[in-house]
């Protein structure tokens, strides 16, 4: 089957590989959009935001920009990655609380921290964002389960190697029992991959939320 005319849902991470290895080749967006028939605004789109193409628009994009597909999707390869004088040094920047509640909200898997026996415990968690508050999934007996009113931390990042990009999300606030409204809620939205009964819901009020990205671009 032929999939050059197939929608496929593309991650957002590719907009900045290719916006990494239009910058290597010193092209602008007008002239990627040249190569590949299509927009200057669809290729700025495409740079910025998650976007769904046709495979025959990405095999143009592979092409216009000399690499393949694959090289796109895949890590990038130590050629890309070399620091040349099209190549900004990366910038590190402070993100708005509203940019960091965009990234919570999308759940996923995140990371915990919180006082243990007078040791500071950190382990990953699976989680939702519903009204504000973030859930999470335990066992009764665990010890985070025990807490009320306790203070935690929780961090959430996503980093990419090759470009040397990345974000990182933290949450200080208060952690508790969730409350049946809140249960109510979170169900069907929060899964835990561990094993075993973890039917005790969690949640935590965030107090304090921020974030850095760095960009290489």
């Amino acid at each position: 089957m032929d999939t050059r005319s197939q929608n496929v849902d593309v991650p957002g991470d590719l907009g900045a590989r290719v916006r990494h290895r239009r910058t290597a080749l010193g092209l602008s967006t007008s002239e990627v959009a040249q190569r590949t028939g299509m927009s200057t605004r669809r290729i700025e789109r495409i740079e910025t935001r998650p976007v769904i193409l046709t495979g025959g628009e990405l095999v143009r994009l592979s092409r216009a920009l000399d690499t393949t597909i694959t090289e796109l999707f895949a890590p990038l390869q130590h050629q890309w990655t070399r620091r040349t004088a099209l190549t900004p040094e990366p910038v590190l920047e402070p993100m708005r609380r509203d940019e960091c509640v965009k990234l919570i909200e999308s759940g996923g898997v995140a990371r915990i921290a919180y006082n243990r026996a007078g040791d500071l415990t950190v382990i990953p968690v699976n989680y939702c964002y519903v009204n504000d508050l973030i859930i999470f999934r335990t066992a009764a007996d665990s010890a985070v389960a025990q807490f009320d009113l306790a203070p935690i931390a929780f961090e959430l990042d996503r980093v990419d190697e090759g470009m040397h990009d990345g974000w990182s999300v933290l949450v200080n606030g208060m952690v508790r029992p969730a409350t049946n409204e809140e249960i109510e809620s979170a169900l069907n939205r929060v899964e835990p991959w561990a094993g075993g009964t973890r039917e005790t819901y969690v949640a935590i009020e965030p107090h304090r939320i921020s974030g850095r990205r760095i960009r290489s671009w």
